[in-house]
Order: structure tokens, then sequence, then C-alpha cells
């Protein structure tokens, strides 16, 4: 069933105002939205073209990379039914999964909006390195302002059959104030979505929070990396490499930067290896340099963090950041539970 969204305000009196959907015509402003701010759809999302030219004459609305490296088209309905565009959406895919890596510079080169290079926007936006080899999953996600009972049909077959596409309903509101809203909703969970396309990718797959999981089970130091994952999940973003997990304090206008990495084999002399950007965490923290290392086990060491300061030469100089191993799970809970206090959660 398609789903309605609905919004209400809380009156100082303590009472409930619904707020009314907006009298304008969504499409004609979302895709510009989406263009600046893509975080509302996804936090992991770097947008790398608008409109951009098919060999078969189509144009993708937007085309995004993830922070794994892979393509991800964001097609707008537009107006059209729910068979053309889910058959635009899939028709793309078709051509964007086989795009090469220099073909993904050329879009990128050609999309005035991209902060420099391609590697130095990537970089920026998830502080990290553009991942090598790129492109080896993609996926497809719909966007509408209303979604009907043929989309939704045709969503969830295609997604029960494992073909990685989605559908994201956003609808406007507007309260008594003249106060702008968005509100969005997916058709199929993004985690329910993800875990089908690692599924199903036929050995172009990357590391993921749960293959790292698997090997930290497998290597003796399961419940330690289980308990720093689950312990960060609101406060901080998460992404994988194929040798641990990372994780960014998003900032404003969907940046993000990274703070945290914690490994899925164990440190040189045992336990869960973690490297922190002590700088930027206190910072973001409102946190003295002393009080964050109190949260921390006592034989932690230096660790040099210079390259990131060289991607971003607007931080503080000389940054401080730190390595060390949590043992037990009262170093790991001690850690998590001053964390999620100082952010508020």
């Amino acid at each position: 069933m398609p789903q309605k969204i609905r919004m209400w305000e809380v009156t100082p009196e303590n009472t409930l105002t619904e707020i009314t959907t907006g009298g304008i015509s969504l499409e004609e402003r979302l895709e510009d939205w989406l263009e600046s701010d893509i975080s509302m759809l996804d936090d992991n999302l770097l947008v790398i073209g608008r409109q951009v030219r098919t060999p078969f004459g189509g144009f993708i609305d937007l085309l995004c990379l993830d922070t794994a490296g892979d393509t991800v088209v964001v097609e707008l309905k537009k107006g059209k039914t729910p068979r053309e565009v889910t058959a635009q959406a899939l028709d793309y895919a078709s051509w964007v999964k086989d795009l090469s890596l220099e073909r993904i510079k050329e879009i990128a080169a050609d999309y005035s909006k991209l902060d420099g290079s391609l590697e130095a926007a990537f970089a920026s936006r998830f502080d990290q390195q553009l991942p090598d080899p790129l492109n080896l999953n993609h996926r497809s996600l719909i966007v509408a302002e209303q979604m009907d009972d043929s989309t939704e049909r045709i969503v969830r077959y295609l997604s029960d059959m494992n073909v990685p596409v989605n559908v994201a309903t956003v609808q406007h509101f507007k309260d008594s104030n003249g106060r702008e809203m968005l509100a969005q909703v997916f058709l199929v969970e993004p985690e329910v979505a993800a875990a089908k396309e690692q599924a199903t990718s036929k050995g172009r797959s990357r590391a993921t929070l749960e293959t790292l999981q698997a090997v930290a089970d497998e290597t003796g130091i399961g419940e330690l990396y289980r308990r720093v994952r689950n312990g960060v999940t609101g406060v901080l973003v998460a992404n994988a490499t194929a040798e641990y997990a990372g994780y960014s304090w998003k900032l404003d206008g969907g940046r993000s930067r990274a703070v945290l990495a914690i490994g899925a084999t164990p440190a040189e002399g045992g336990g869960l290896w973690f490297r922190v950007h002590a700088t930027r965490l206190a910072d973001y923290l409102g946190k003295t340099l002393e009080e964050l290392r109190e949260w921390l086990p006592i034989d932690i060491e230096d660790y040099a963090v210079s390259g990131w300061v060289v991607m971003f030469p607007e931080e503080t100089d000389n940054p401080i950041g730190w390595q060390g191993a949590f043992h037990t799970v009262e170093e790991v809970d001690k850690f998590i539970n001053r964390l999620r206090a100082a952010a508020g959660h």
C-alpha cells in the first residue's frame, strides 16, 4: 500500500496541530534540493553528475558515488508513469554498471558543482581516498512525491529478486508560520536493500561492516568489535574498508570527518585496535584532549594524522591522534558510554 506521510506540530499548550502538505509542485524543486544536499536521501552519497547523457539518448537526473565507490542512479519520477520511471532507472543502471574509472572521472570533470577533481571531492566528502577499483556494484533509487500501488508492486518484486532498486517517497510540508519541511521514507529499508545487494554481488563485493564482524569473530575479538560498532550507531557515520571500520562525525551540509577506526584483526599485543583523531573528536564533542584521553585505555600511543590535515588544510595545526587497543569489555563500555553522553545520546 502506498505510504502517506503525516506530520504534527506540538503546540505550547501541549496539543497537536497537523501540518498540511505544501501547495507546490515538489518535483520542480526537488532535484535542486537533492543536488545541494543529497544527504537527505543517504549520508553516504556524493553527487558527481546531473542530467548525465547516456549513449541511448536518456539523461540520468543525478549520478552519485557512495563511500564504497559504487555508482548510484537517482531518478525522479517527474510525472512519468510507474512503468516508465522504473524501466528508465533500470535502463540507466544497465549502462552505469559498466562505467570505467576513466569514464566516471570524465563525467565528474564535466560537473561544474564538484569541488575540484573527483579524488579531491571524494576525499573532502568522505574523509577517505577514492577506492580502487571503482564501481564494483551499483544501485538505483527512484524518488517520487507519491508512490502508487503499481510502483510498489514492481519495486518490491525487483527487490525480492535482488535487483538493486529502491523508492524514496519525499513529501513537502508547510506549517502555519510558513516554514517549509521535507519528510522521506524508503519503500525497502536501506539496510535490507544493502544486505540483498551484498548477497548477490557475484564476487564483486567489497568489505562491509558485517564481513568485518565475521573476521573479528573468527579472530577472537568479535564481542569487543560488536560493542564498539553498536555503541557508536546513531552518533557516528560508518563505512568499511578491507581491514577496518571507519567512523565519521557528520557536519552541516552533509559533509563528514573521520574520527575513529577500529580493526577486525587483533592488535599486535592482542585486543581490538583503534585509532582516533583526538583533536577533531574533542572539538566536535566540546571536550578537552585531557578529558578525551581519560575515556581510553592508559597505554595509548601518539598516532600521526598529518595526512588528514593535508586533505583538510582549514583544520588546526599539529593535530593530535592516538592509537591503542581495547582489551576488555569494561574499557569499551567506558569509552562508548562517555562518547554517547557527550554527544547527547
